[in-house]
């Protein structure tokens, strides 16, 4: 089985290489990208079972990187978690509207990171699988599943 691959994004190089450290210890693949630029270009070699990126940094910062992968259909379900020093409600907010899937602050602490990457990988993992039981399901289908889903959004709820 492979290692699952996390793709780190800060542009403090002492919180990526402490990041790599933990997690390649740990079974991670880890690559790192410097800022919100990077990052989308390194998801569009290659996708990542998670991303763990920070809020503020050069170019783009976190919270619009992480719009961008999630308005993407391709990037879309590749869990993320924001890290940030920054501890606020209003950060926590902006996390959440921005897409991300969790919040972490720094300092890091390394068994709350490992946990964190393990239920991201999960995570990936499970919604990959789903994607793939829908398009054998719609194959077998023959569409149907995404006519009955049309019908239903048409009908509406029931009262």
């Amino acid at each position: 089985m492979n290692r699952p691959y996390v793709l780190v994004v800060d542009d403090n190089k002492i919180t990526t290489k402490l990041m790599r450290r933990y997690l390649e210890g740990n079974g991670f693949e880890v690559e790192e990208a410097g800022d919100g630029i990077e990052c989308l270009e390194k998801v569009g070699q290659r996708i990542p079972d998670a991303i763990i990126i920070d809020v503020m940094m050069p170019r783009l910062d976190g919270f619009e990187t992480v719009r961008r992968l999630k308005s993407d259909e391709t990037t879309r379900l590749i869990p993320v978690a924001i890290v940030t020093a920054l501890n606020d409600l209003t950060t926590q907010l902006k996390a959440v509207e921005s897409g991300a899937d969790d919040f972490l602050t720094k300092p890091i602490e390394e068994k709350l990171i490992l946990t964190k990457a393990a239920m991201l990988t999960e995570l990936s993992h499970a919604r990959m699988m789903i994607r793939e039981l829908r398009s054998v399901i719609d194959a077998y289908a023959g569409g149907d599943t995404a006519r009955a889903q049309e019908l239903m959004a048409t009908i509406g709820p029931r009262s």
